[in-house]
């Protein structure tokens, strides 16, 4: 079984959801995490493609962490949390520091952090580079997911992209509460350093690790790239069913 910890359904793509299962079909992906990025796409478009396809798609929740960053007048983020977890049964939380626009290791982010451990779920950040969007890298280097966890001891922090060539996985071994999510980076530096993501996942623990792909609609060749990625990993069978599937399935509570 595999699940991508990390997809998108983008605002464009509403009407394709049978598309986008298709293309996990073809990836071989079983379950994927759909998350979207607020206030550009919206909670209850994600609990309807969830409804559609509950057997495969698990929907994340986004907020905007400060509403000064939009000026748009917003709820409060951990009410419009709760709200989508407990009423939409949304089962984690994406962010986003360069779109949304704040650092992730701003002590301001401590009130959403915690409403969030007590709802019992991840919270998925995006690290590193925005991938030809706009945004500042300073907002989310891959160090700051440190700060956060030890300000912040009790929630479950998932660093997305997180850059196998950096210290992400010194940091994920020395905090419990922070995992590792391999999209894009992963099999970008697997073409040039073969041997660094089993290097990554000894550093860290198997345990630590989240299969992702970034894979939306017209980009099953995400999916590709990375179970050629763990193909050529030399990992054990057990490491394997743990970051394909188990790991996901703990935290998600499957």
């Amino acid at each position: 079984m595999i699940i991508d910890f990390h997809t998108h359904i983008w605002n464009t793509q509403l009407e394709k959801v049978d598309e986008f299962v298709a293309g996990l079909d073809e990836g071989g992906v079983d379950m994927a995490v759909v998350a979207p990025i607020a206030p550009y796409m919206s909670n209850a478009d994600v609990a309807r493609h969830v409804e559609k396809y509950p057997d495969r798609i698990i929907g994340f929740a986004s907020v905007v962490p400060f509403s000064e960053t939009t000026g748009i007048p917003r709820l409060d983020p951990a009410d419009e949390l709760r709200h989508a977890v407990e009423e939409m049964g949304l089962k984690g939380l994406k962010i986003h520091p360069l779109i949304q626009g704040f650092k992730m290791n701003d002590p301001g982010l401590a009130p959403l952090m915690h409403a969030a451990a007590e709802l019992e779920i991840p919270v998925l950040f995006h690290t590193g580079p925005n991938l030809g969007r706009a945004g500042r890298t300073s907002n989310a280097l891959i160090e700051m997911v440190e700060d956060l966890a030890l300000m912040c001891p009790d929630t479950i922090i998932v660093a997305g992209h997180a850059d196998p060539l950096s210290v992400a996985g010194y940091i994920a071994a020395s905090n419990p509460n922070v995992y590792l999510e391999t999209s894009i980076s992963w099999p970008h530096r697997h073409e040039v350093i073969p041997k660094l993501a089993a290097q990554t996942i000894r550093t860290a623990g198997a345990d630590k690790i989240l299969y992702g792909t970034d894979y939306s609609i017209g980009r099953v060749h995400r999916i590709h790239s990375m179970n050629q990625l763990l193909d050529e990993s030399d990992l054990t069978a057990e490491d394997r069913v743990k970051i394909e599937s188990e790991n996901a399935k703990r935290l998600l509570k499957l």
